[in-house]
């Protein structure tokens, strides 16, 4: 029993010395090793923290800039077709100015005529009423041997014309 208790007793001081060696190597790794481990390990986390923050940051910028993009396009669609709209107004007024005033271009083309056709009647019959007259006179010299005057010419031919409307 006594060899086990000496035993024992080696055991116990070698573990007791065991115990202070591994407490001084603690000791040593807490204060050489342990602090910039934490250190390290703290920047990296405050690192991971300040990316996810700039993540979402961005994320809501991005979403952002994308409702203005959309906000704008739908802008850029609401003012083409309002564009569109003013260029069709536009082209009808023209329309309807450009028939307008070719109706009235029209009309005064058919006035013009109208009034040449009426006056180149006028001149036809005033010639063939100066052409008849002088004929008559010519035919009425010869029958009867004589010049008349331009008043009876004028009255015969009056007389010839009205025979002729008749």
């Amino acid at each position: 029993m006594q060899f086990m208790f000496a035993a024992l007793k080696l055991e116990l001081g070698d573990t007791l010395y065991y115990l202070l060696i591994f407490a001084a190597l603690l000791l040593l790794v807490k204060h050489f090793a342990w602090g910039p481990v934490i250190k390290m390990m703290e920047k990296r986390r405050q690192k991971v923290i300040s990316d996810l923050d700039q993540a979402e940051s961005d994320r809501k910028k991005a979403a952002l800039l994308a409702n203005q993009r959309e906000a704008a396009l739908k802008d850029s669609k609401q003012e083409a077709t309002q564009i569109l709209s003013t260029a069709k107004s536009n082209a009808e007024k023209t329309k309807s100015s450009i028939i307008s005033q070719a109706d009235q271009e029209a009309a005064a083309i058919r006035e013009r005529a109208s009034k040449d056709a009426a006056q180149a009647k006028t001149d036809a019959l005033n010639e063939a009423r100066d052409q008849v007259a002088d004929i008559s006179v010519a035919i009425a010299e010869k029958v009867i041997s004589k010049s008349l005057s331009a008043a009876d010419q004028k009255d015969l031919v009056d007389q010839f014309i009205k025979g002729l409307n008749d």
